[in-house]
């Protein structure tokens, strides 16, 4: 009986192909062992990824609610801007001029610019009547992410970051090493003249690149 053909999650981040040819496998294999469970690291390095830095790297649209900061810039959860469809006040059903507000400059970190400011709003108490809890009265629609290589068109190619990639094909390499010696969780290994090293803990170099990823 065949086997199950494993496919690229949606927010795999590299394609098959490419991924191939960073470890040295020739395009025109035949063996479906082997692309599948290339696949399957492609998309547990790409989880693995999004975990780390708590975000979407994909392009998609959110629908969100947000609580005022009280000063110019309100920051989403995810980014790098794309598009802002609205931004509604959910109290009175107001949609913000959308001329009022910008991410021409802080639209790669997520952040909504409007000189107006967006106002705090909560619930007060005590004697100086200080804010006790936000309202979440901002709703915003936005499109935000990059396009991911499985996902690039002639029209649109993709713009993640090549160093993300290279985490994902680190990765990819590490895992597949262990997995075609069947050296399941070694550290160090020699017979003779030929010796294997394998680490399995993430290289302080993806750490520190993603680092400058994760919202802080």
């Amino acid at each position: 009986m065949a086997g199950k053909t494993v496919k690229l999650a949606d927010n795999a981040m590299s394609t098959l192909e490419d991924t191939m040819e960073r470890l040295g496998i020739p395009a025109d294999i035949d063996d479906e062992t082997v692309k599948n469970n290339i696949i399957r690291l492609i998309n547990s390095a790409s989880a693995w990824v999004e975990t780390i830095t708590g975000r979407k790297f994909g392009r998609a649209t959110y629908t969100h609610r947000y609580a005022a900061p009280g000063h110019q810039e309100l920051v989403l959860n995810q980014f790098p801007i794309r598009e802002v469809e609205y931004v509604k006040d959910i109290a009175t059903g107001t949609i913000i001029d959308p001329r009022s507000y910008d991410f021409s400059m802080g639209g790669d970190v997520g952040v909504l610019y409007r000189d107006a400011g967006w106002p705090l709003r909560g619930y007060a108490a005590g004697l100086a009547m200080d804010f006790q809890t936000l309202s979440r009265y901002l709703e915003v629609k936005f499109t935000a992410g990059y396009i991911l290589p499985k996902d690039a068109t002639a029209d649109e190619p993709s713009d993640l970051p090549a160093d993300i990639t290279d985490i994902v094909w680190g990765i990819a390499e590490q895992e597949f090493s262990i997995l075609r010696n069947g050296a399941q969780g070694l550290a160090a290994f020699s017979i003779s003249d030929v010796s294997w090293t394998f680490d399995k803990e993430p290289r302080s170099s993806w750490m520190d690149t993603l680092a400058h990823y994760m919202r802080w």
